[in-house]
């Protein structure tokens, strides 16, 4: 009985792969997707032209926020391959100038104080793979006199990572 029962006991062991091996592999795959995220820090913000100097065009008016931006998809070392650009969804009515100027990544080039339009222009270049927070991103407002009373209004402003 007790012979029978050893018997039983190996056939199990053999039969429930208790000869497994001391170790073992297994493969891992792995990647890294294009990762090019922008954020502006403010919602929103409000420029209001409301005062001149007799004689003068209306004073300037501005605001500033900042940006931050993470981006993996520019390159590294001398050849920097991504740009930011910026657009507004229409353009600015007659007499009415509206710029930005974006502080540049780490690496990269300010284009200084740039004229939006509804097609993109660039804001900063040699933009290469950085992590960063709290990058300056300001705006002014002009106006001419010949711009007359401008009625309250917005636009919507876009900045985009694109290759360069």
């Amino acid at each position: 009985m007790k012979q029978t029962l050893r018997v039983l006991f190996l056939v199990g062991l053999l039969g429930s792969g208790a000869w497994a091996a001391s170790n073992d592999t297994c493969t891992i795959h792995y990647e890294v997707q294009a990762i090019n995220e922008l954020n502006i820090v403010a919602g929103s913000v409000t420029l209001t032209v409301n005062a001149a100097t007799a004689g003068s065009q209306p004073d300037q008016a501005s605001a500033s926020t900042t940006y931050n931006i993470s981006n993996n998809t520019g390159a590294a070392g001398a050849s920097p391959t991504d740009k930011i650009t910026g657009a507004i969804n229409t353009d600015m009515p007659a007499g009415t100038t509206l710029k930005v100027t974006a502080g540049a990544t780490t690496g990269g080039t300010s284009a200084g104080a740039v004229t939006l339009t509804s097609v993109a222009a660039d804001l900063v270049t040699g933009v290469a793979n950085v992590a960063e927070t709290g990058l300056s991103l300001g705006f002014t407002l002009d106006a001419t006199v010949s711009a007359g009373v401008v009625a309250s209004a917005s636009k919507t402003f876009t900045m985009t990572i694109v290759a360069q």
